[in-house]
């Protein structure tokens, strides 16, 4: 068995996490399996990665509001339109990149944590009536985007009922190519232990975390003279070395760097008793897991505004405002009944996860294996050829 993963860029995003956690799945289940994960970008030409990634946050941050609009015709649109037609022309190059990958490796799955990956390969599928290797879509965010192929797509990891009830509603997806999974994370994260807290002079411990950046910075609560006396902090820095320097030393501040180990992360999470965070699915679906209420601050225009929204709904998160997040957090925290409902309408939300990721992948993984010991696929010509499995 030979499993490509494609995610986007090469730095540690949620889609790399993502795929980092579906590769340690398979080789959990299957240790003799080749699993590689291929950052899209990156593969097809590192130099357009670079740009990329780059003019990526330096646009979130510098037009906001433009970038919101881009990103709301993603969401809205199966063909690219508007500002997004000039994107539809290199369109053909990423698919002669990605046909080479497959002549080149012959994978027996090609797993997509990112919607742009996922858009060429659907697009490669639907001229190739040959291609053999079996696709599926992991969706990373709480809600499924404009640029992900579905229908070429043979099978969906969802990341709620609603998701799939989509699928199944507008692309007439058959519900039996779709697992309700949940976004998939590291089975590390399970429900919070409470062995490690934090109880140092009665005072709450919260993380604080802005994802690989460190974006979410909450200065003005974390200095605040008012909260050192009920809380202290742990801040997850990312790789803003900035970030780190200025909180190194100050009191009742714990700044960390990028965490690359679960086991690290997992003993912070048990010792906290709340996170400030933005609303990345990953980031969420971890704590979630934890069972630690979520208090957001601020979020990314984009696909972190639409996670908020599915999250508001759910009643999942708790937001703060600019003049007194500090008194948000104590209400909330001290409240035990609100404290007792939150964990049932979490509850509720696992609960509605009908199948968990490690069986999901099993079965999917079969599919190949169980087919005739002949199959076809591509060769360069695009013609049909043989294959002794």
């Amino acid at each position: 068995m030979k499993i490509i993963l494609l995610s986007m860029f090469s730095v540690p995003t949620g889609h790399v996490k993502v795929a980092e956690v579906m590769q340690q799945k398979i080789k959990d289940k299957h240790p003799d399996a080749e699993v590689k994960i291929v950052d899209f970008l990156s593969f097809s030409n590192q130099w357009l990665e670079n740009a990329v990634s780059g003019f990526y946050m330096k646009w979130i941050k510098a037009f906001p509001e433009s970038y919101k609009r881009f990103y709301a015709q993603l969401m809205m649109s199966e063909e690219y339109t508007g500002m997004l037609k000039s994107f539809s022309v290199f369109s053909i190059y990423f698919e002669m990149k990605l046909k080479k990958l497959v002549e080149e490796e012959q994978p027996s799955h090609i797993i997509c944590t990112h919607s742009f990956p996922s858009r060429i390969l659907g697009k490669l599928k639907k001229k190739s009536p040959s291609f053999s290797t079996k696709t599926i879509n992991v969706y990373t965010d709480f809600f499924i985007n404009g640029v992900w192929d579905k229908e070429n797509i043979d099978f969906h990891m969802v990341p709620s009922s609603e998701a799939k009830d989509e699928l199944i509603r507008q692309y007439s997806i058959p519900s039996d190519r779709i697992f309700n999974t949940g976004v998939p994370v590291s089975n590390i994260y399970k429900d919070k232990t409470g062995k490690s807290k934090n109880t140092s002079l009665g005072r709450k411990h919260l993380l604080v975390a802005g994802g690989n950046n460190g974006l979410c910075v909450l200065n003005e609560f974390m200095m605040n003279p008012s909260g050192a006396e009920h809380f202290t902090y742990t801040v997850l820095c990312g790789h803003n070395k900035e970030l780190f320097d200025k909180l190194s030393g100050l009191p009742n501040i714990t700044p960390l760097m990028y965490i690359d180990d679960r086991e690290e992360l997992n003993a912070i999470y048990d010792s906290v008793d709340a996170i400030i965070t933005k609303p990345g699915g990953v980031t969420i679906t971890e704590v979630l897991n934890k069972r630690i209420p979520i208090f957001i601050h601020d979020y990314l225009p984009g696909q972190e505004e639409v996670n908020l929204e599915f999250l508001k709904e759910k009643k999942l998160v708790y937001l703060l405002n600019s003049e007194d997040p500090l008194e948000i957090i104590t209400n909330v925290l001290k409240d035990k009944r609100e404290m007792n409902d939150y964990l049932v309408r979490l509850q509720q939300y696992l609960s509605s996860i009908s199948t968990c990721v490690d069986e999901s992948l099993n079965t999917l993984l079969k599919v190949n294996q169980e087919d005739s010991l002949v199959k076809p696929s591509l060769n360069k010509t695009g013609v049909t050829k043989t294959i002794l499995n």
